[in-house]
């Protein structure tokens, strides 16, 4: 069994009381529905270390909505890993999103958890989501004579260049919470504009504007930020999932389309790291066959092609084309909308037909090996059960084709 080190994104990491151990954030229901609380709260987390430190990454939002558990699921019913803190083959590393991508304590502790996984020359997969790339890349930096223990890296919705949907937690805030017990956007804002990791996530062309920037301390931590990674990587192979599908925003105007990126992270982001090393993965964001569920870019290793690729890296599984189909996630259940479909094959000189009716309608393909189609609703019915309509996107290349099923809700 390969050894697994996470890291996972922000801010996707528990905040403990230094001194009790007691988790802090995220808030318990009582601490959110009671305003004295909530204030103390708040004023806690912005005193930047203060008493807080940083624990386990979150497994779970109040029990229920899962966050890392949904990853630890995947490796430990499909591959056998024991996620608990007492594995000798897996690592979840915490840190304190307030904090630098770089900071001193993350790199130590990273260090240490990966001279220990690392221990009689095993060499470690990497699993990092979202903004804990950056912190990989950063520690990688740092100590680059750990860079050998390392056998490859898969990376999940990472904003290797950035990302707007920072700028939005820092200037607009969102909401966070459960039911009527929430922080408000004004609240997220104030916490969020206060985290270094924050402005480390910024695109270089938004770092260096600081018209936006309507306080002192924001132009002091834009100032610190972390500057930008060289967009080569070399050092290590890397499986690199980018997901699409899901609104993302396009502009500083807070326009946005589905089209453009996994729900958080752009797709001109996402897949902007180059190497020869480097597989890039478009995955549709959207119903599939097997899970009509969309899972966007918060638990994104849950799309069914993903544990194709967790195959292949933790299993040594032959590598195989990476050939996806999913119905938009609001389309498909909507009777009264037609279907954008979208679709990606990573095999060269691939065509893709749409089979229906008999039919084998061509679809155009860009040199990233994605594409998108719309279904036509008219005359369409039902032909699996009283309510679903089946349908295939195949696949054809020179010494091999495939099919991908793909589901929706019809009359």
């Amino acid at each position: 069994m390969k050894p697994v080190l996470f890291i996972p994104g922000f801010p996707a990491s528990e905040l403990r009381d230094s001194a009790t151990k007691a988790t802090v954030f995220p808030p318990t229901l009582s601490t959110l529905i009671d305003p004295t609380k909530k204030t103390a709260f708040i004023q806690r987390l912005i005193k930047v270390p203060g008493d807080l430190e940083a624990g386990p990454p979150i497994r779970d939002i109040l029990g229920v909505a899962k966050q890392a558990q949904s990853l630890y699921d995947i490796l430990s019913s499909r591959f056998g890993y024991d996620t608990s803190h007492l594995s000798s083959d897996f690592s979840a590393i915490g840190w304190d999103w307030r904090l630098s991508i770089s900071h001193q304590t993350t790199m130590e502790k990273l260090a240490a958890e990966v001279s220990r996984l690392s221990t009689g020359g095993r060499k470690i997969i990497a699993i990092v989501h979202s903004t804990g790339g950056l912190v990989f890349r950063a520690f990688l930096e740092a100590r680059p004579d750990l860079l050998s223990r390392f056998e490859q890296v898969m990376a999940f919705g990472v904003p290797w260049n950035g990302t707007l949907e920072a700028l939005y937690a820092i200037t607009k805030g969102e909401s966070a919470g459960f039911l009527f017990a929430r922080i408000t956007a004004e609240q997220g804002a104030t916490i969020m504009s206060r985290a270094q990791a924050a402005y480390d996530l910024l695109p270089p062309d938004v770092l260096a504007d600081s018209s936006w920037m309507s306080a002192d301390y924001m132009r002091q931590l834009a100032a610190t930020a972390h500057g930008p990674f060289a967009q080569n990587f070399d050092g290590l192979p890397v499986t690199n999932i980018c997901g699409w599908g899901s609104d993302t925003w396009t502009s500083r105007a807070w326009t946005h389309s589905k089209d453009a990126g996994d729900g958080t992270v752009p797709l001109v982001s996402s897949s902007w790291i180059r190497g020869a090393s480097v597989r890039t993965k478009f995955l549709p964001i959207g119903a599939y066959a097997t899970a009509n569920i969309p899972y966007p870019h918060s638990r994104i290793w849950d799309s069914p092609p993903v544990l194709q690729l967790f195959e292949e890296v933790l299993n040594d599984a032959a590598p195989a084309p990476f050939l996806c189909a999913a119905a938009d996630s609001d389309d498909y259940i909507d009777y009264n909308a037609d279907v954008d479909v979208r679709f990606s094959a990573d095999v060269p000189n691939c065509t893709v037909t749409v089979d229906l009716g008999g039919s084998h309608i061509p679809l155009a393909i860009n040199s990233e090996g994605r594409g998108a189609f719309f279904l036509k609703r008219a005359g369409i019915h039902h032909n699996v059960g009283s309510d679903i309509f089946r349908f295939t996107v195949t696949f054809r290349w020179p010494g091999g084709s495939a099919s991908r099923a793909v589901l929706i809700k019809s009359v």
